[in-house]
């Protein structure tokens, strides 16, 4: 699981190039040009959407996502492993409900029809009118979905090996 994640979470940090490079191509046909681009904001929009969304797993996956452990780092190992452990919890109490209700909205955004059966997914209402608003919405309910695998993970390696950096087997992610 990952590797997935790691290579989604990669391929979508390229995004994060391109949207650099796109906004100065806008830039430069605005102000140098006076001729905007109609379609670079909203791509911006998709792409560091969905960079942000994959960020979260890809994070936890390295074990490099942000902690405070001011508390907890004073704790002896045992009440740390029932800390760590009430984290992963309640994180996986919030991903749930974010992955159950990004899919509720990306359902009610992306498949959408019309009376005579013609597919018309939630559009962004600019002058391009994408429906790039559906699916950065389905992309919140597999970001949702991806992260909360994570902590899933690591709740089960916490039970079983009383260290959440560490696999099953006892070597080191």
């Amino acid at each position: 699981m990952n590797w997935l994640i790691r290579k989604l979470s990669e391929t979508a940090s390229y995004g994060l190039g391109v949207i650099v490079v796109m906004m100065v191509f806008e830039v430069v046909a605005r102000y140098g040009f006076g001729a905007p681009t109609f379609w670079a904001h909203e791509i911006a929009g998709l792409l560091g959407a969905v960079a942000f969304l994959l960020g979260g797993a890809y994070c936890m996956t390295g074990g490099s996502h942000m902690r405070v452990t001011a508390l907890s780092d004073r704790f002896p190992p045992a009440l740390k492993r029932v800390s760590e452990g009430l984290a992963l919890c309640c994180g996986a109490i919030y991903l749930g409900a974010l992955a159950y209700s990004g899919w509720l909205i990306s359902q009610r955004s992306l498949f959408r029809y019309m009376p005579d059966g013609t597919w018309f997914p939630e559009r962004s209402g600019s002058s391009w009118n994408t429906p790039l608003p559906a699916f950065i919405k389905f992309a919140l309910f597999i970001g949702a979905v991806l992260f909360l695998a994570v902590v899933l993970r690591q709740l089960v390696t916490l039970v079983r090996t009383g260290d959440t950096r560490r696999n099953q087997d006892g070597t080191p992610h």
